[in-house]
């Protein structure tokens, strides 16, 4: 599964993306244990940021194929 960082997201994990070797569709809650386990400094932005895949952003409950990317995209402003 490639998974995509974004902004403060990218800096927090210390990369803007990688790949995990991932067989089985991972929840919400295990998506975010395992980038948290990767990278502890993502866990201050977990509650502020979204985690997007197959074009949608998911809710909890919802389950990730491992053969789509997955994003963490922090919130954003405009201006």
């Amino acid at each position: 599964m490639r998974v995509l960082y974004f902004a403060q997201a990218a800096g927090a994990a210390g990369c803007q993306h990688e790949e995990w070797n991932v067989v089985s569709p991972l929840t919400l809650d295990s998506f975010w244990e395992e980038a948290i386990r990767r990278h502890p400094t993502l866990s201050a932005l977990r509650p502020q940021c979204r985690v997007a895949s197959g074009m949608c952003y998911l809710m909890s409950g919802d389950k990730i194929n491992p053969a789509e990317e997955a994003a963490v995209i922090p919130p954003v402003s405009g201006g």
